[in-house]
């Protein structure tokens, strides 16, 4: 009977020792789960970032180069008919190590020409590849001012933000306020 015993107690003891180890295994499962959502997140922010800065380069540079580019028409040379930007972008760039790629279409004013601006506003995307994670897309209507003389002017009710207006729910990004840059000579 005393070995029957020892046997019994053999069992319970690997049966107990085989479950810890499903709990570790399901423990370091949800541990490497959790570090690669928060690397995914840290990418996914970095990206974010890496587009609104690639937006606002591309508004400096959208400015600088007014008059070279003849009015944006080398820009807009290639974009296609209708509300959908060019397979090959404008420009492209590198912030924070994120490749970030710049797209350019005339915004909807009127003139049915994709090619032509002739409000002195564009949508421009910036398409952020990160190493790892998806794609980060961020989509802005620049517009620029050939007539401030400080060199940017900005909407809203105070002296940072005169003649912002808020906007509610979603809007088509025509038809939101306009941050505006002044053209260089």
């Amino acid at each position: 009977m005393r070995c029957r015993e020892r046997g019994m107690a053999l069992v319970t003891v690997l049966f107990l020792l085989a479950l810890l180890l499903v709990l570790a295994l399901m423990l370091s499962e949800k541990v490497i789960r959790a570090t690669r959502g928060v690397a995914l997140a840290g990418a996914r922010d970095q990206a974010l970032q890496a587009a609104g800065a690639g937006i606002e380069w591309a508004r400096h540079r959208l400015a600088a180069t007014y008059p070279a580019s003849s009015g944006w028409a080398n820009y807009l040379a290639g974009a296609p008919v209708g509300e959908r930007y060019p397979d090959t972008p404008a420009f492209s760039t590198v912030v924070g190590g994120v490749a970030v790629d710049i797209y350019l279409r005339d915004n909807p004013d009127g003139d049915a020409d994709p090619r032509r601006d002739n409000d002195l506003k564009l949508l421009v995307l910036a398409r952020a590849r990160p190493a790892n994670g998806p794609d980060v897309l961020v989509e802005s209507l620049c517009g620029f001012d050939a007539g401030t003389p400080t060199g940017y002017r900005q909407g809203g009710s105070d002296a940072w933000r005169s003649g912002q207006a808020p906007v509610d729910g979603l809007a088509e990004p025509w038809s939101a306020p306009v941050t505006t840059f002044h053209l260089r000579e």
